[in-house]
């Protein structure tokens, strides 16, 4: 009898170590199964990384780190073009870890995208709830408070990120045109004027400042201002269009064909040409 209990402990002790030595090995297959997949996002081998993270999934169905998981096969799904399956994946990444902040920025990005404000916007106020002085947060709230007219919520959001940050130009950017929207002229053009002061080499600001401009009947400031934009980003059809409408409500029919000529070589659907030729304001 006592041999057989020898025997029997030797036994248990052995497949105890097989069992430890099994699981180990799964661990270290789990483990090496991520890295070679985020390796092979790095050097877009998407393909790839996703079989890696399905099987990494597969080896360790439970372990802590299946939420990072996830969030890189959203990744790549977004990169592919496959956003509603990237927007489950986000789903279970943050049933796993719901109050991970760059989850909830990615899923409200990608309902921004698929142009689920109402979505998006619960997932900023969520990383607000957070993180209160999130930059990206605070911006996107405020834009999308703003185009809900909500100004005064935006104006907020606005106010509060030029406080961390006084010279944001995105920020400053949407307070010039909340401004404008909210009928404060002076404040408007105050703070573009900041934008450009600070932020010379950005397109972005003089094409502001003059649709700003045409609305003031402005016409020789707007119409160097666009001039300025397209010198600085000779490719962006809006500014293209934008000055073409310009031309054409100030009766210079054949600077606006040469304007909307180089809006198509851009690429700008009929519909926009249309538009530009035909001296619609803005």
């Amino acid at each position: 009898m006592k041999v057989k209990k020898e025997v029997s402990k030797k036994i248990i002790a052995l497949w105890m170590c097989a069992w430890l030595a099994i699981g180990a090995f799964a661990q270290n297959t789990y483990q090496d199964l991520v890295r070679q997949g985020i390796t092979a996002m790095e050097d877009d081998s998407l393909k790839q990384a996703e079989q890696l993270f399905r099987e990494a999934l597969k080896a360790a169905p439970a372990a802590q780190g299946n939420a990072l998981v996830w969030s890189h096969l959203a990744g790549i799904y977004e990169r592919t073009g496959r956003e509603h399956e990237a927007l489950e994946a986000y789903n279970i990444a943050l049933g796993l870890a719901p109050q991970t902040v760059g989850f909830l920025l990615s899923r409200a990005s990608l309902y921004m995208k698929l142009g689920n404000e109402s979505r998006a916007l619960v997932d900023y106020n969520d990383v607000l709830d957070l993180r209160p002085d999130h930059p990206e947060a605070l911006l996107m709230r405020a834009f999308i408070k703003q185009r809900q007219r909500l100004l005064r919520d935006a104006r907020a959001d606005f106010e509060h990120l030029l406080r961390l940050q006084p010279t944001h130009e995105q920020a400053l950017l949407g307070l010039a045109l909340l401004n404008d929207a909210d009928r404060r002229p002076h404040e408007a053009m105050e703070t573009i004027n900041r934008v450009i002061e600070l932020y010379p080499s950005h397109a972005a600001g003089y094409a502001l400042r003059a649709g700003m401009e045409m609305d003031r009947r402005m016409y020789e400031h707007a119409e160097a201002d666009y001039t300025e934009a397209i010198r600085l980003e000779p490719d962006n059809v809006d500014y293209r269009l934008a000055r073409a409408r310009l031309y054409s409500k100030t009766k210079q029919k054949s600077k606006a064909r040469e304007d909307v000529r180089a809006a198509a070589k851009l690429g700008a659907t009929a519909e926009e040409l249309a538009g530009a030729a035909g001296g619609n304001e803005r």
